[in-house]
């Protein structure tokens, strides 16, 4: 027979290995060519923000195209007489096996910059209704999310990818009717691609596609969305980034008031608090005349008789006053 003491460390061996197995990490999603999803950036929590960016998307993503079972039990509708039932099954079962998370989060090896992948087909139209319902409402589900941007693309972080990624979109927004549009350049960790180049080399792109396509930086109806986050670019076009606050839930919910820079406008405030404090003065002696014009003629004899004693009073005094001053003069 065994000792109590083996037996112990065998099953105590034997519990670390199943938990080992129980606890295993997580296993990463990592950004792939093809994706498509949203650019998050945040203040510095991480994963609350991740968890508000589920929420987010998640109920605005059901209140356009409906819940995931909603979805799948349109998309996967067979004839329940045809012979091969059992594989329209499994096929069933796959598709709710991958559709049934919408939204995932990707490591992007960024600080406070998060990547959402999406099966949505237009992340964009997603995001356009978030914005805009944000905007009507001044309400947003976030606290940490500070940028929410669409992606439409993810490709390598070279030239001839990128070219070739953005030349398959701008054919969707650029090639059918002229437009006014800008190109805005964000890198993170790398320093390969140059803001120049890459801005000159996709301005010729979009003018290739349609030749009365004009610049324009500060009232651009489309803009053209390239971040660079190390070894990939994400692309995106974007209608009314610019006048959207560029995506920023923040500002949104927050719209900004005029600033006053200089001293011109120190003083223009100064001459306007001024004039304020001058048009109460007057209000508050305009109230007084009236007060006054508006007693009875009783109150007013009153007054009279009261300032006509007053009146004698002071002359009486006066009088008193000359007369000493004479005797002084006479002794």
């Amino acid at each position: 027979m065994e000792p109590n003491n083996k037996k112990a460390k065998m099953v105590n061996n034997k519990f670390k290995q199943n938990k080992k197995k129980y606890y295993q990490k997580a296993k990463k999603h990592v950004l792939q060519v093809g994706q498509r999803g949203f650019l998050v950036t945040c203040n510095m929590n991480e994963k609350a923000c991740v968890r508000e960016c589920y929420n987010l998307l998640n109920v605005y993503a059901d209140q356009l195209y409906g819940t995931v079972a909603e979805e799948i039990s349109k998309e996967g509708d067979f004839d329940s007489d045809s012979d091969d039932l059992d594989a329209a099954v499994a096929k069933c079962k796959e598709e709710f096996s991958e559709r049934r998370v919408r939204f995932q989060n990707v490591d992007t090896g960024t600080t406070n910059c998060l990547f959402i992948k999406t099966r949505l087909a237009d992340p964009v139209g997603l995001g356009k209704h978030i914005v805009e319902d944000i905007t009507k409402t001044g309400k947003a589900m976030s606290r940490f999310i500070m940028r929410l941007v669409p992606i439409e693309a993810v490709c390598r972080a070279n030239m001839p990818d990128i070219i070739n990624a953005a030349g398959l979109l701008f054919d969707k927004h650029f090639l059918k009717e002229p437009t006014t549009y800008g190109i805005i350049f964000n890198h993170r960790y790398n320093q390969q691609i140059k803001r120049d180049h890459i801005i000159k080399e996709l301005a010729d792109l979009v003018n290739s596609k349609n030749v009365g396509n004009k610049v324009d930086l500060h009232h651009a109806k489309k803009s053209i969305i390239v971040e660079v986050l190390r070894g990939w670019c994400l692309l995106s076009v974007i209608e009314n980034y610019l006048d959207r606050k560029k995506y920023n839930l923040a500002e949104l919910t927050c719209p900004t008031q005029p600033k006053t820079n200089g001293n011109g406008d120190g003083k223009a405030a100064e001459a306007v608090g001024e004039k304020s404090k001058e048009a109460a003065a007057e209000e508050s002696t305009q109230v007084a005349d009236e007060t006054i014009d508006q007693k009875s003629p009783k109150e007013a004899a009153t007054t009279e008789a009261v300032e006509e004693a007053a009146e004698a009073d002071i002359q009486n005094n006066s009088v008193d006053d000359t007369t000493n001053d004479v005797s002084a003069d006479n002794e």
